[in-house]
């Protein structure tokens, strides 16, 4: 009986063992394939860092990638610019739209919700664009 109980033991320190070997190597893959980027700057610092530590990119090399990164950025920015004022119009017909269906009580109120939406869109519009502003400074300070 002693025998079973010493083979009953060492099976579970042995699959405890396992499974701390499992958990370890399934928390090093997350990292290693989840990206935690808050914002485009910090994507941008993890893309740089894997293409630079996966492919063994030369300084020369990241030094293209990041003007490649930074016309993109342009790119992408010029496209949203384009379609913005298109956005805009649908949004305004959505306005008038629900404006249709309200009582002349409700209009009042619903402009205020509206108003105070885009109040609100506008601060974390300008905030953003403070933050890459700042993490551009930062960006261009680090690499000249």
């Amino acid at each position: 009986m002693k025998r079973t109980q010493w083979a009953a033991t060492l099976l579970a320190i042995i699959l405890f063992c396992l499974g701390v070997v499992v958990g370890v190597l399934a928390e090093r893959y997350y990292h290693d394939a989840h990206v935690n980027a808050k914002t485009a700057e910090d994507w941008r610092e993890h893309y740089i860092h894997e293409m630079r530590s996966k492919l063994k990119l030369t300084d020369d090399q990241v030094s293209k990638l990041e003007v490649i990164l930074d016309e993109t950025k342009a790119q992408y920015k010029a496209v949203r610019d384009s379609y913005r004022p298109a956005m805009l119009k649908i949004k305004q017909e959505q306005i008038d739209r629900v404006k249709s269906i309200l009582t002349s009580t409700q209009v009042p109120r619903y402009e205020r919700l509206v108003a105070e939406r885009e109040q609100r869109n506008r601060i974390q519009e300008e905030q953003e664009r403070q933050q890459e502003q700042k993490q551009e400074a930062e960006h261009k300070k680090a690499h000249h």
